[in-house]
């Protein structure tokens, strides 16, 4: 018996079983055949039709390197504490000059002067929808930091997913960036701070983020995650609704799983993507929940780490499987 066990945990028992017994499904075959030689990386996969509870895995219980990822499990984590009324979306968060970001970061744009104010709702839209550094790290301080946020992922019975560090910490790490400082938030100097490591440290600090379990999530995790959030386990049906619209309005990976998708699907989804570091893309990530025009749904996770080949190319991969995914639900 599985009484127990939830909707998602249920539908994700179920698919693995099926997924045991290769070719005995469309989506088992359209996945089964897929080349995915030239992604020239380690990939990890997951899928799962909510409506049958099928599902297709690779590497499903493998850790990958999040990347903005991450920033999808802050922002439930953020709405949890929110319909628990310990936060509200029209609430001030004040970032300060010490907590800018380098990389991708364009809400500092916004920011006169030394501090800026911003309401949670916002901030939300920025890091989930935009993808901004500053404004994730600004929610997780929010939240208690990197640690509570993982604490209250388990609380929720998310498991298989880590958040550990602040982007301002993680970024400079995977380039072997030991000293930095405010004045790296700019574009520009950072990046001539970066071309003045050794090859030789980058090549290593690289080498130690891929086997880092840190900031890291499994297929499988993430699956179990969005299937979840889909089905209104985690957070009330305002706070689902309003997370999967940002997610939706996205502007980000559009050559990734949404390039895979016909005219009248979308998806709600988030991208993450690392620093190409000595010719190494370090992690490309997208995961999210496709909707086909009859309201069909399938989650889907897809994870590429330690990759040589181009982005155009690891992009193209995930678009085919985006695409295979809908050739079976045809």
């Amino acid at each position: 018996m599985d009484s127990g066990k939830s909707e998602a945990e249920r539908r994700l028992g179920k698919a693995q079983v099926v997924a045991a017994q290769p070719n005995t499904t469309r989506l088992q075959e359209r996945l089964d055949n897929l080349d995915l030689s030239s992604a020239q990386g380690d990939v990890g996969i997951g899928v799962l039709d909510l409506d049958t509870g099928e599902s297709w895995f690779r590497n499903g219980k493998q850790w990958f390197p999040m990347q903005s990822v991450f920033k999808l499990p802050v922002g439930i984590v953020v709405l949890k504490l929110v319909d628990e009324g310990k936060l509200s979306l029209n609430q001030t968060v004040t970032i300060t000059r010490e907590q800018f970001v380098p990389a991708w970061s364009p809400i500092l744009k916004e920011i006169t002067g030394d501090r800026g104010q911003f309401t949670v709702q916002y901030l939300l839209q920025r890091a989930v929808g935009d993808s901004d550094n500053t404004a994730a790290d600004a929610l997780v301080r929010l939240v208690g930091g990197p640690e509570q946020v993982t604490d209250i992922l388990g609380r929720m019975n998310l498991r298989d997913i880590r958040v550990d560090r602040l982007e301002q910490q993680l970024q400079p790490d995977t380039v072997g960036l030991t000293n930095f400082r405010p004045e790296l938030v700019d574009k520009q100097k950072y990046e001539e701070a970066v071309q003045q490591i050794p090859d030789a440290v980058k090549k290593a600090a690289m080498e130690r983020y891929l086997t880092d379990p840190r900031d890291t999530a499994t297929p499988e995790g993430m699956i179990d995650l969005l299937v979840k959030l889909q089905s209104r386990q985690l957070l009330s049906e305002d706070s689902t609704a309003l997370l999967l619209k940002i997610m939706t309005d996205s502007p980000t990976g559009q050559q990734r799983l949404k390039a895979g998708l016909p005219p009248g699907w979308s998806i709600a989804h988030k991208t993450g993507t690392g620093e190409n570091v000595v010719g190494i893309g370090i992690a490309t990530n997208d995961v999210g929940l496709i909707s086909s025009p009859t309201g069909r749904r399938v989650a889907i996770a897809v994870f590429i780490a330690g990759s040589k080949a181009p982005l155009e190319q690891r992009e193209s991969v995930m678009s085919a499987v985006a695409s295979a995914v809908v050739q079976a639900m045809q």
